[in-house]
């Protein structure tokens, strides 16, 4: 029994006593956490480097085969290119966690400052964002990606990025991770220990040690897209030849090779596109197939669907244009499915990992956080219908509408209003403008009211009198002089006043 099964036992259980036990214990010790299952994928004799390392070289041909991909598919290059660079499209900033005066504005610390000196100077060849950019890059082709922390006296003073083609993960069967290695040739080889390097990776559908990345997943479309590619450039080269079968009768092999070799000359090519094929001596000419190029486009544009498909990327982030194309969205639609399904997940498995390597356990700062900034991708006149909007119904002030397109405020600005077509009123004096409309178009139905008298309260409004004297208290509806006897009356008064009400709102 573990010592806090003991105490609630000993206590009774209750909260008060079980938030006690809880705020009491310090953080666990790396002994205390450690796991008794297995990790997928590790070899039995773990403790010997050299198996873990030959362990991995099926994984290093992998690794080879997807950077060919990346080099030889612009479809695959495009989607890895276009996530990498819209996740830091923004840039990397620290924010503070509460900070009521506003963003930006709570009171940095010395450790504050030196992150943002390391974000500002992160190495002597790459910058924060094209630090980050790789990173992004190395996840989505090849699953995991690694960051090289170079620390002095305690703290992170500069990162690299390290080849993930080149990198092994030192573990025990368990998984629990000892340090890192990186072989680029055999001969040129770093160690690292586990504090040494950020490692980043994708989810794996076993787990594991390493990710699986999503040009690892369209392996298979990426290999026939090549062979269809390679088979357009054939068939162009030759000139888009039909298929044909030639009988040349009694032709000698001489002569047979001899018809080969003119019509590679005079027939293949595109500047023999239109020339006949010419045959003598009861030789026949007969076409097996037309020629293909539209079937292969059209495989083409299907396995081109299928790659941009497994990256989570929308045709039209990517210049394609097909008009019709059903359950496409809009731009904006398909702008937004990006963002959500693609975008944000690979900018928070990064921030996680950046968050606590550099600043929980670099800096040991708790009360700020890296984000990439947000960048507003809608169209100008959107944005500016939609402030228009707010403000004529009061969401935003003036002064509000002019700080966001940085003009400075102007006196009367901060007060809210309510603009129609035929008049602009002070949300502060909405109760009192309703009121003088339900008076103005009920001032048919209520009695005016006399010179220097105050117009009446439409609250206290009570149905006009009928006739020259006096109505008698008895002569209503359902009274004892009402005229229909107690029958119900046509429009009783609160069906006036409703249906006079609604057609005083339907004329604002």
């Amino acid at each position: 029994m573990g010592a806090v099964s003991w105490l609630r036992e000993r206590l009774g259980r209750t909260p008060v006593a079980e938030q006690a036990v809880v705020e009491s214990l310090e953080a666990p010790t790396p002994a205390q956490v450690r796991r008794v299952g297995y990790e997928y994928g590790l070899p039995l004799n773990i403790q010997n480097t050299s198996s873990l390392t030959s362990a991995t070289s099926e994984r290093q041909q992998v690794l080879a085969q997807l950077h060919q991909a990346y080099m030889s598919c612009n479809w695959v290059s495009a989607c890895v290119d276009l996530i990498a660079r819209t996740v830091t499209a923004g840039g990397l900033q620290a924010v503070p966690e509460n900070d009521p005066a506003g963003a930006g504005t709570a009171p940095e610390t010395p450790q504050v400052a030196r992150l943002r000196r390391l974000m500002r100077f992160c190495n002597a060849r790459e910058d924060m964002v094209q630090l980050l950019r790789n990173v992004a890059t190395d996840l989505l082709l090849f699953g995991d990606a690694y960051l090289e922390v170079v620390a002095l006296l305690g703290e992170p003073v500069a990162l690299y990025t390290l080849d993930a083609t080149t990198m092994t993960v030192v573990s025990d069967e368990h998984g629990e991770v000892s340090g890192y290695i990186q072989d680029v040739d055999g001969v040129r080889i770093a160690r690292f220990d586990a504090d040494q390097v950020i490692h980043i990776s994708l989810d794996a559908p076993r787990g594991g040690l390493y990710g699986v990345s999503p040009a690892q997943k369209v392996l298979l479309p990426v290999t026939a897209w090549l062979f269809t590619m390679a088979t357009l450039k054939e068939c162009f080269r030759r000139g888009d030849p039909p298929r044909l079968h030639v009988d040349l009768g009694h032709y000698s092999d001489s002569d047979v090779q001899k018809w080969r070799e003119m019509y590679r000359v005079f027939n293949l090519g595109p500047k023999a596109v239109g020339e006949p094929v010419v045959t003598t001596g009861n030789g026949v000419v007969g076409v097996l197939d037309q020629r293909k190029v539209t079937d292969y486009l059209d495989a083409d544009r299907q396995l081109r669907d299928q790659i941009i498909a497994s990256f989570g990327v929308p045709p039209a982030k990517l210049g394609i244009i097909e008009t019709g194309n059903l359950g496409g969205g809009t731009g904006e639609a398909q702008d937004k499915t990006f963002r959500v399904n693609t975008i944000i997940p690979i900018a928070n498995l990064i921030l996680e990992k950046l968050n606590f390597h550099l600043l929980q356990l670099g800096f040991g700062i708790t009360d700020w956080h890296l984000e990439f900034e947000e960048i507003d991708f809608r169209d100008s006149k959107i944005v500016e219908d939609i402030r228009e909007t707010r403000l004529r119904n009061g969401a935003y002030t003036l002064n509000r509408w002019r700080a966001e397109i940085g003009e400075p405020p102007v006196d009367g600005g901060d007060d809210a209003i309510f603009m129609e077509r035929t008049f602009i009123a002070d949300w502060s004096n909405m109760g009192d403008l309703a009121k003088s409309f339900i008076t103005k178009n009920l001032g048919s139905q209520a009695q005016a009211p006399a010179p220097g008298e105050a117009p009446p309260d439409p609250n206290d409004l009570v149905p006009p009198p009928t006739g020259d004297g006096p109505q008698d208290p008895e002569d209503g509806p359902g009274l004892a002089k009402d005229a229909a006897q107690g029958e119900p009356p046509e429009e009783l008064w609160d069906d006036l006043y409703r249906r006079c009400l609604d057609e005083a709102l339907a004329k604002l």
